[in-house]
């Protein structure tokens, strides 16, 4: 993805990983959560947009390298708060079907854990997803695309209730 990015015209890209990557572009930066972190707040970069393709799912599960924690996910995407900037685009894909885990590869999102992971963000649009996904059982589910933006919204939104705004953004099934 920062190579789109950077075709598509980006000035740079930065990459946090917990694994340090070994590239040789000049205008792709990166750094370890520890780096990125242990920047003085004034220093540290913080972006108008951010991309997070299948990456959440995968915190706090120590498969790569990242502490164990049950709730990586959720001070992942709290962290992003503090890296996109406010009124910020985050572009997030993660697997989506019945909430579960599958240790220590990744996490699913169903309608209970998609509502904790999204309910600080404000969900402007949402691409391949319809309600059915939400309830299927799946190893490995398709990703739909959330384009988030980094501002509480007056009521998050919450996939187990069925008069919940989202529904109205979403294809019929």
């Amino acid at each position: 993805y920062e190579m789109l990015a950077l075709a598509y015209g980006a000035a740079s890209c930065y990459t946090i990983e917990y694994n340090p990557l070994d590239h040789h572009h000049p205008l792709l930066l990166t750094a370890t959560p520890d780096q990125y972190w242990s920047l003085p707040a004034p220093h540290r970069p913080r972006f108008q947009v951010a991309l997070s393709i299948s990456s959440l799912e995968h915190d706090g599960l120590g498969r790569y390298g990242d502490p164990i924690n049950p709730d990586g996910d959720l001070v992942a995407i709290r962290q992003l708060e503090d890296v996109v900037l406010p009124h910020g685009l985050l572009v997030l894909a993660v697997p989506v079907a019945s909430d579960a885990l599958v240790w220590n590869c990744h996490r699913i999102y169903g309608r209970r854990r998609l509502t904790k992971l999204l309910r600080r963000w404000t969900v402007e649009r949402v691409e391949g997803l319809t309600a059915e996904m939400l309830d299927v059982t799946l190893l490995t589910p398709t990703q739909p695309v959330f384009l988030l933006r980094n501002t509480r919204p007056s009521a998050p939104t919450n996939f187990t209730d069925p008069a919940d705004p989202i529904w109205a953004m979403l294809p019929a099934g």
